[in-house]
C-alpha cells in the first residue's frame, strides 16, 4: 500500500489544512480537477492519517500530516480549538479554499500574518487580506447575526488602519452596512454580498476595460478626472463615476460634491443590480447601466 500522498493535488490539500487549520469536505472539491471523486481522495488521506476528521463535515491535520509538514518546513498553524472562534475559522477556510487555484487572487488569513506589531489578530476584526493582481484588500465579514456593537468595532478597526488603503467588506446582508458610516478617507471601501457570483467578480476586478465603456457611452468626449469624487469628466457638466462593486468612499465623495454644488449632477456607470443599491444613496444621479461581463477581459494577465 502506498502511504505517501498520491499527487500534487493531495499535497496541496495537506499544505492548505496546515495553514488554514480546518477544511470542509465540501470545499475539498476546489483542490481536485475531478469533481466526482474528491470525497474519496479526502478519505484516502484520512486513512493514511495525513488528515483527521473531527466530524462528518470537516478535516484537520492528522499525525502523518503534521510530521509531513514539519519535515518539509511548510507553513503550519497550530490548531485553534476554541469553539468561540470556530465559525470565524471555518469561514476563513472557505474563502481560502474557494480562491486556492485562482492565478490572480491569493488570500492570506488573518492569523497567518507575520507583522503582529501592525496587525494584532486578537484585537482586530479583519478576516484576512486578498491580494488581487498586485493590489491588497484588507477584508472583513459582517453578517445579519452580528450585533451593532460588532459593527461599530469594525468601523473603529478601519478608522485606525494606517497601512491598507483598500478595504473589502463581505456580507450576507447589504442592509447591515450603513454607507454614511463607512467613509474613512481611504482609496476604496468595497462592499459586496458574499455569494458565488461576486466571488467570481473579485477575480476580475482589475480586468475591466473601462476605456471601452467610456468609448461606448460617451464617444470619448470625457477625460480622466483630476478630481477625487469622479473618474471621468468633460470639465463642464459631466462628472462620471464607475462602479464595479458598491464603493462607500466614492459614494460619500459624490454626496459631498453634490451638497457643495447644487446645480451639478453625477453620472453613474454600473450594473443594473448595483444601480438598485447605489440609487438608495444617490437617488438623483443619472444612471447608465451596463453588462459588466461584456467588458471584462478574462484573458488579461498581470505581472508584478
Amino acid at each position: 500500500m502506498n502511504y505517501f500522498p498520491n499527487s500534487d493535488e493531495e499535497i496541496s490539500v495537506i499544505k492548505f489544512v496546515a495553514k488554514f487549520q480546518y477544511l470542509s469536505t465540501n470545499d475539498s472539491k476546489y483542490f481536485f480537477k475531478s469533481k466526482d471523486y474528491y470525497r474519496k481522495r479526502i478519505n484516502s488521506l484520512v486513512s493514511k492519517k495525513y488528515l483527521r476528521k473531527i466530524n462528518l463535515n470537516f478535516v484537520v491535520l492528522g499525525e502523518a500530516g503534521i510530521e509531513y509538514i514539519k519535515t518539509f518546513h511548510y507553513d503550519y498553524n497550530i490548531l485553534n480549538r476554541n469553539k468561540k472562534y470556530l465559525p470565524r475559522l471555518l469561514y476563513i477556510s472557505n474563502l481560502g479554499a474557494y480562491f486556492f487555484t485562482c492565478e490572480t487572487v491569493t488570500f492570506t488569513p488573518s492569523f497567518a500574518i507575520k507583522d503582529k506589531e501592525v496587525l494584532t489578530t486578537m484585537a482586530r476584526k479583519f478576516v484576512g487580506i486578498f491580494h488581487i493582481n498586485g493590489f491588497d484588500y484588507l477584508t472583513y465579514y459582517i453578517t445579519e447575526e452580528h450585533t451593532k456593537r460588532y459593527l461599530n468595532s469594525v468601523i473603529y478597526d478601519i478608522q485606525k488602519e494606517r497601512k491598507f488603503k483598500n478595504i473589502l467588506v463581505l456580507t450576507n446582508d447589504m442592509a447591515r452596512i450603513p454607507v454614511s458610516d463607512f467613509a474613512f478617507g481611504l482609496n476604496q471601501v468595497l462592499v459586496a454580498e458574499d455569494n458565488e457570483d461576486n466571488r467570481e467578480k473579485l477575480k476580475y476586478i482589475h480586468n475591466m476595460n473601462w476605456h471601452k465603456v467610456i468609448e461606448d457611452c460617451y464617444q470619448n468626449k470625457v477625460y480622466l478626472a483630476e478630481y477625487r469624487f469622479c473618474d471621468y469628466t468633460d470639465y463642464q457638466n459631466k462628472y462620471v463615476s464607475l462602479f464595479y462593486f458598491l464603493d462607500t468612499e466614492k459614494i460619500n465623495r459624490i454626496k459631498q460634491f453634490l451638497r457643495e454644488n447644487k446645480n451639478k449632477n453625477a453620472d453613474i456607470i454600473c450594473s443594473l443590480e448595483l444601480k438598485n443599491e447605489i440609487q438608495k444613496e444617490l437617488p438623483n444621479a443619472n444612471y447608465i447601466t451596463i453588462d459588466l461581463e461584456e467588458y471584462i477581459n478574462k484573458e488579461r494577465h498581470y505581472y508584478e
